[in-house]
């Protein structure tokens, strides 16, 4: 039987599932937006002519609109949400510094598939820092400046027995985007939102609206709280977000499980040569790696000087990315000491002290000269001098340090 009302959400539900508003209907069918309206709180039903018109629209037929079946459960909005596979303790590291994303989200993943040995009293899974400082070390964040190496989600994901296939959504619609998405969220597996542009990447674990909108959490390079969010019970959600320039990766079980004493010794390896790095060739002075980013510094605070400015514009937020490549660099050093059985434990504290003591420059520098806001020119041209001598300073040490590390490890 013929029934106004059924046939009016029917209206409504095929609309939203093409994501049309019901101004784009009205526009389309040379109507008002009140008649759609009206249709779909079913007050009136479209002659016949519009009718023919409206079902080729919604791709549909008429008997779809006048005579609706029944919707069936995959079609509703209900949210698909995946548990975490073993519970995680409340985190407790430390919020600050935590700007970097990548190591963040590879922790969470960690955590999320249960693959954290490390137990609390109360049997859940450790979340502190220990994780988050080796992938940093493992994707090569703390190494650089505002700078990662390209495509290292495999291999940093294989210390966990997992891999990923990435798919950028300019390959695919958005209606297979989509369709990808929920069907790896339902196979088991999280998945991750890759932005081009500088805003939030997902880690989605649940979904609802048959995978318009993502359940998940949020990480931001330079957000150190959202980086440190590895809650799982209060997801947010993600509306649109297929609608935006990004890769999805999936992740997957993979076929081996890479040795973390074998990737301590190669990520090792890799940032000793990223930092003894001295030639640049990045287009932003303060973007890269190696010792030459003292000599670029350096340079700036000159340039700064030369033109009389008395904002010093190339500290912040550089000498905070600084301060946390070396707290890494140094905190990864520990736990070598730790994981590598045959590391050289003596050349490698000669290389933490050489931290320690740049970090301490660099704590009296954030705490103390920063909050100085210099009055004129001549005040600021005395502080860049004190800042020359500190990233001077501190290049020293590296170099010293560089020279322990590369005995402790033989590289």
């Amino acid at each position: 039987m013929f029934d106004n009302v059924k046939a009016g959400k029917q209206i409504a539900l095929l609309r939203k599932s093409k994501d049309l508003t019901q101004e784009d209907i009205a526009r389309e069918l040379n109507i008002s937006p009140q008649a759609v309206s009206k249709w779909e709180n079913g007050h009136t039903m479209p002659e016949l002519s519009v009718l023919v018109e409206l079902t080729e629209l919604l791709g549909c037929t008429i008997d779809q609109i006048l005579f609706p079946a029944p919707v069936p459960a995959a079609n509703a909005n209900f949210e698909h949400i995946l548990l975490p596979y073993a519970s995680i303790a409340d985190f407790t590291g430390k919020t600050w510094p935590r700007s970097m994303s990548k190591p963040a989200i590879l922790t969470a993943i960690k955590l999320f598939m249960g693959l954290e040995e490390r137990k609390c009293t109360m049997n859940r899974q450790i979340n502190d820092d220990t994780e988050y400082i080796l992938q940093s070390a493992f994707t090569g964040s703390c190494f650089g400046y505002s700078w990662e190496p390209e495509d290292i989600w495999e291999s940093c994901l294989g210390v966990y027995g997992l891999t990923c296939e990435v798919h950028a959504r300019a390959d695919h619609s958005q209606e297979e985007y989509i369709s990808m998405a929920m069907k790896h969220i339902e196979s088991g597996y999280p998945i991750i939102v890759i932005p081009k542009e500088y805003t939030d990447t997902i880690l989605a674990t649940g979904f609802s609206h048959q995978g318009r909108i993502l359940k998940g959490i949020s990480f931001l390079d330079g957000d150190d709280e959202k980086n440190a969010v590895m809650s799982f019970e209060n997801l947010k959600s993600f509306p649109e977000w297929y609608g935006k320039d990004s890769d999805l990766l999936l992740v997957k079980p993979g076929s081996r499980t890479d040795s973390v004493v074998d990737k301590c010794r190669e990520a090792l390896h890799k940032g000793y040569l990223l930092l003894r790095n001295k030639i640049h060739s990045f287009d932003q002075p303060l973007v890269g790696h190696g010792l030459v980013i003292y000599d670029n510094w350096c340079e700036e605070l000159r340039r700064e000087t030369n033109q009389d400015m008395v904002d010093i514009q190339c500290m912040f937020p550089h000498i905070f990315i600084h301060y946390e490549g070396k707290l890494r660099i140094r905190q990864f050093l520990e736990l070598c000491t730790h994981l590598i059985p045959d590391i050289d434990k003596s050349a490698c504290t000669i290389a933490i002290s050489k931290y320690e003591e740049m970090l301490s420059m660099c704590e009296k520098c954030i705490h103390e000269m920063m909050p100085r806001t210099p009055v004129d020119a001549a005040e600021a041209r005395a502080m860049r001098q004190a800042y020359i001598g500190i990233l001077l300073r501190s290049k020293e040490l590296e170099e010293e340090a560089l020279e322990a590390i590369s005995a402790s490890c033989r590289v």
